[in-house]
């Protein structure tokens, strides 16, 4: 009976022990893992910790070899075993004399070094610095660079004369390299030689325009271009002289328009409310209601008989708007609804008997900081070149085409050009 009862008693003790070390035993095999980690990254953070009284520099980096890049060198190195180094440092002194920098973690193999001025060979020195901030002995290598840049996109730059206007384009061939293009132009007017510059950013077109020269196609325009990178680097400057092309805007006197349904080289006029109205010289937002809406499905044409032959160069659109600025709605519809934001216009080719298209225009959604700006532009209208790669006049023609891709409202439609030569 005394050893029945032992035993039963030796059984229960096993058995709460037994649930306690097994529950001991997973607490151990979860916190594990934290615990290591805690220790090593309390080990690993000792890298970071700055030493007052450590005045020992790291021994230097061991350079391996380089590889050529337009406008730098990548640098292959091995970082010192030194516990204590923090990042590998190559330099260099530009054509300014000011020392450029560039750094890498120490468990890195290797950096760019960026902003070379030149092609071929250039110096560095590489050093080794530690978390207090200790440097290593410099070592000097040679490194060979490509091509900048800034020269290669220097190359790619293009002056046209424009109507009141010039335009600038360059080839963006390294996208990940920011620079700037910087125009500057002068001429004379008065009798008094005027200066200008103007500096347009990499990031946000291939192309500047320069606009509102009220200048003749006789007074010549001196231009000089150039490209600056983010490290000082200029290319050689692009020189021209041009004379800018002139224009007018054609008069809608002698506009008519064919009766809606009027069939002309296959294409039907369109039908719709106040057509005669895109020809009014009355902008709706001046005007209210002034406008021409059709009901007919994308895409619908409106044919101009402009009364004699033109060649244009330029065209205009005002858009309906119908916003209320008492109650501070002035976008209305501006850039939005049922305008018409893209459009081609077409000429009469009357040797071939056919509609020639002269440009596809497409207006994007601006970008206004206040509410107001939108009625701004309402106002000015968007204005597009028929031929905005290299500006000029289109061939000659009496009936113009425009083919609305979208939308069912448009308020004017204006032209610029001069009469057939």
């Amino acid at each position: 009976m005394q050893n029945r009862f032992l035993i039963r008693l030796y059984s229960n003790i096993k058995n709460i022990l037994g649930v306690r070390l097994s529950m001991i035993f997973t607490v151990i095999i979860l916190t594990f893992p934290a615990i290591l980690f805690i220790l090593i990254g309390c080990e690993e953070g000792k890298r970071y910790e700055i030493t007052g009284d450590d005045t020992t520099p790291p021994a230097p980096p061991i350079f391996i070899d380089s590889k050529p890049l337009h406008g730098g060198s990548r640098v292959y190195f091995r970082a010192p075993a030194d516990e204590d180094v923090l990042l590998v440092e190559a330099s260099y002194a530009n054509a300014v004399g000011e020392i450029v920098r560039f750094t890498a973690s120490y468990f890195t193999d290797s950096l760019d070094v960026m902003g070379f001025g030149s092609e071929g060979d250039h110096q560095i020195e590489l050093c080794a610095v530690d978390r207090a901030g200790n440097r290593s002995r410099s070592i000097r290598e040679t490194v060979t660079a490509l091509e900048p840049p800034v020269v290669a996109i220097g190359n790619t730059i293009k002056i046209f004369p424009s109507f009141s206007s010039m335009l600038i384009y360059w080839e963006s061939i390294f996208d990940a390299t920011p620079f700037y293009v910087l125009v500057d132009f002068s001429y004379l007017k008065d009798g008094t030689r005027r200066n200008f510059t103007r500096t347009f950013a990499s990031d946000k077109s291939d192309r500047g325009t320069i606009e509102g020269l009220m200048l003749t196609d006789e007074t010549p325009v001196s231009v000089k271009v150039r490209v600056k990178d983010m490290y000082g680097n200029i290319s050689a400057a692009s020189e021209s002289t041009i004379a800018l092309l002139t224009d007018d805007i054609i008069s809608k006197e002698g506009w008519t328009l064919p009766a809606s349904g009027t069939i002309i080289g296959g294409i039907t006029q369109a039908s719709g409310e106040n057509m005669d109205m895109v020809k009014d010289d009355k902008v709706e937002l001046d005007h209210p209601f002034n406008f021409f809406i059709t009901t007919e499905k994308n895409p619908w044409s409106i044919i101009i008989d402009l009364g004699e032959e033109y060649e244009l160069s330029r065209v205009k659109t005002h858009q309906r708007w119908s916003g209320h600025t008492a109650t501070g709605d002035y976008q209305g519809n501006l850039y939005r609804g049922q305008n018409v934001l893209s459009y081609n216009i077409y000429g009469w080719d009357k040797d071939n008997q056919s509609w020639e298209m002269f440009s596809s225009c497409n207006i994007r959604q601006p970008v206004v900081t206040d509410s107001p700006e939108y009625r701004v532009l309402g106002v000015a209208g968007d204005l597009f070149f028929l031929y905005p790669e290299e500006p000029k006049f289109s061939k000659p023609t009496r009936l113009i085409r425009f083919e609305a891709a979208n939308g069912i409202y448009v308020s004017e439609i204006t032209l610029y050009g001069r009469k057939a030569q």
